[in-house]
């Protein structure tokens, strides 16, 4: 499978974490090149999947690629699942840490918009072989489907907050709902980056910042946008 195919897999796979293996994750590696070898793997694991995708990666690549025995790999992780598992929440808290930036509170409004778009972007630039790899599997597993809706979530739950607070700022229209207006708008702006760089639509960068602009701006009725 090419992972950066936008179909769905044909072939099922369940992603599934055991009890020992979550005990495993929660205490991690009691010595520092316990976890220095625990992180290589991860490292690997993420160049694999990104490289052959979720299903066409196999334990066996994954060691070859950390130059690690497959015993060394099974004393952190019980199984492929599992290291997809924790690459991929670490893909998530990585994005959800890029798109935190302070408030300025004196900046114009439009700029504020394109500054958000672009923090987005870079963002999900270079993740997005991991996060469309998570909304495939997201298809069949229920804790990758959480794990992409948390991604989307924080982004919204921020965007709400913006939007709310320019309105009490009456820079935007009182009249809009923020909630729903930043679900409609967070899918513009995550649906475009997911063409851009997961399925390799070709787009001049600095007209779609523009575009993004454009539109987020007029639809909260930021005046003069």
């Amino acid at each position: 499978m090419s992972p950066r195919g936008g179909s769905r897999p044909k072939r099922r796979a369940v992603i599934s974490v055991s009890a020992s293996q979550r005990e495993r994750r929660g205490a991690g590696p009691v010595t520092p090149k316990g976890r220095e070898r625990r992180s290589e793997i991860l490292r690997a694991a993420r160049t694999v999947f990104e490289e052959r995708g979720f299903l066409d990666t196999r334990v066996a690549d994954i060691v070859a690629a950390a130059d690690v025995a497959q015993g060394t790999f099974y004393t952190y992780f019980d199984s492929k699942d599992a290291v997809f598992v924790e690459v991929a929440q670490q893909v998530i808290e990585t994005m959800m840490d890029d798109l935190h930036a302070e408030y300025v509170p004196d900046m114009d409004p439009v700029e504020r918009v394109r500054r958000a778009m672009v923090r987005f972007i870079d963002a999900f630039r270079p993740n997005a072989v991991m996060i469309g790899l998570i909304e495939q599997v997201g298809t069949f597993t229920p804790e990758m489907r959480r794990l992409r809706l948390s991604l989307r979530e924080s982004f919204v739950d921020r965007t709400a907050q913006g939007i709310r607070r320019q309105q009490e700022e009456g820079l935007a229209d009182r009249s809009a709902d923020p909630e729903m207006f930043a679900e409609v708008l967070g899918a513009m702006v995550d649906q475009i980056c997911y063409l851009w760089f997961f399925l390799g639509k070709e787009f001049d960068a600095d007209a779609v910042v523009e575009a993004l602009t454009s539109v987020w701006a007029r639809a909260i009725g930021i005046k003069g946008a």
